[in-house]
């Protein structure tokens, strides 16, 4: 089983889960996304943290 990493999740959360909901871009709803929750959870990070990477992320394929 391969190691996971924060930036795959991040990524992965960004490119899979709510992409098409209307707050996917705004950080304070992203963070009560429970896979944001897990994710701040598992790599001991802030979970509005996680947030921001991810709608950083999801801005990154916004096109």
């Amino acid at each position: 089983m391969n190691n996971a990493s924060y930036r795959y999740a991040v990524k992965w959360i960004a490119l899979n889960d709510s992409w098409g909901d209307p707050e996917a871009l705004d950080p304070e709803s992203v963070q009560h996304q429970i896979t944001v929750v897990l994710i701040a959870d598992l790599f001991g990070v802030l979970r509005e943290k996680v947030a921001q990477d991810v709608v950083k992320e999801r801005k990154k394929h916004d096109s």
